[in-house]
């Protein structure tokens, strides 16, 4: 490679560095919108599938000064379904493993242990409610960018969750096998709360 070109690479990544520093004046913000993305691994005859889905009702609230972090999802059939080629078990995950007639809701409460403003990143640690069951020390690791439509904050994150540890029966399913470790990833459009 010649000097030019790495020279050139250097800047360009000291750069993008320099732009990621994301400080936020506001000291309450509130969710305007959110997703969250889940992937569970089916196995069949010796071979991992991805099982795949969408939660799309997300709220809540985050409070910088007092270091407070609050949302809640709704968990419907409406709101909260998979996708693909499994997407026909939609009904039966409602009915009989995630009982969202039942316990309709999920909720994250947490404190922020972390914020760093010049890269973004950020760390929650907290509790997590699902099915009914609430587990301490859930933590979430995520980083906060300028959003992009000019106003607001990107907040994108992910953690694994363990079904068994919110009474959730993994699916039995003849000759195929459910993970029990749920990756999320959450993706939610912040707004100044003040």
């Amino acid at each position: 490679m010649k000097p030019t070109v790495k020279f050139t690479g250097i800047i360009v990544f000291l750069l993008c560095g320099a732009l990621s520093a994301t400080p936020i004046a506001e000291t309450k913000l509130k969710v305007e919108s959110g997703k969250m993305l889940f992937h569970l691994v089916k196995t069949m005859a010796g071979s991992d599938s991805q099982m795949t889905g969408l939660a799309d009702q997300v709220s809540g609230s985050i409070n910088l000064k007092e270091k407070t972090f609050d949302i809640t999802m709704e968990i419907n059939l409406k709101t909260f379904d998979l996708s693909g080629m499994y997407k026909f078990a939609n009904e039966r995950m409602h009915e009989t493993y995630l009982e969202s007639s039942k316990f309709p809701v999920a909720n994250y409460k947490g404190t922020i242990v972390s914020y760093d403003p010049a890269t973004g990143n950020a760390k929650v640690t907290g509790k997590m409610t699902i099915h009914g069951v609430t587990k301490d020390k859930v933590e979430i690791e995520g980083h906060v960018a300028p959003s992009q439509s000019g106003s607001g904050y990107l907040l994108t994150g992910g953690f694994k969750v363990n079904l068994k540890d919110f009474k959730i029966t993994v699916p039995d399913i003849k000759l195929a096998k459910v993970s029990e470790m749920v990756d999320l990833k959450i993706k939610f459009e912040l707004r100044s709360a003040d």
